[in-house]
């Protein structure tokens, strides 16, 4: 496992996964690529929108971008902080894809955060993924 520990964010991640990370306008973005076609990403914006309109502006481009999105909210927590939550399930190519997204308010920000991938790869990954998002931590104090 590798990790991350940069702009008050630090996770760990799996050793063959490739990060890239950067700024866009008010916002930071931090991509994590599996060696399949597979990909995970926070993004941190500076402007603090409300944590359900970032989930619904997520929620309405899938549905903007694929015909029939199935959208599952649920409640979990992310860092030990609530979230606004859900799973999509889209075709896309034919293929059954997946994803989970979820926002929360940092404080000094509001953090998205979304994992996705064709159906089989998605439960291949899942553990993975699950350990992501597990290690990850905001805030001064992780990057002492």
């Amino acid at each position: 496992m590798q990790t991350f520990n940069a702009h008050g964010v630090r996770f760990a991640y799996p050793d063959d996964w490739v990060l890239s990370h950067e700024h866009q306008g008010g916002s930071l973005v931090i991509n994590l690529q599996t060696p399949g076609t597979a990909f995970w990403s926070l993004t941190l914006l500076e402007d603090c929108p409300p944590v359900e309109e970032v989930l619904d502006a997520a929620i309405l481009a899938f549905e903007d971008e694929y015909q029939n999105v199935d959208v599952y909210r649920h409640e979990t927590s992310l860092a030990e902080l609530p979230t606004a939550a859900c799973d999509l399930d889209f075709v896309y190519l034919d293929l059954v894809n997946s994803a989970s997204i979820c926002s929360m308010d940092l404080g000094d920000c509001t953090a998205l955060v979304m994992y996705q991938a064709e159906g089989r790869e998605f439960d291949d990954l899942r553990a993975d993924f699950e350990a992501v998002m597990d290690s990850l931590e905001y805030g001064e104090e992780v990057e002492s």
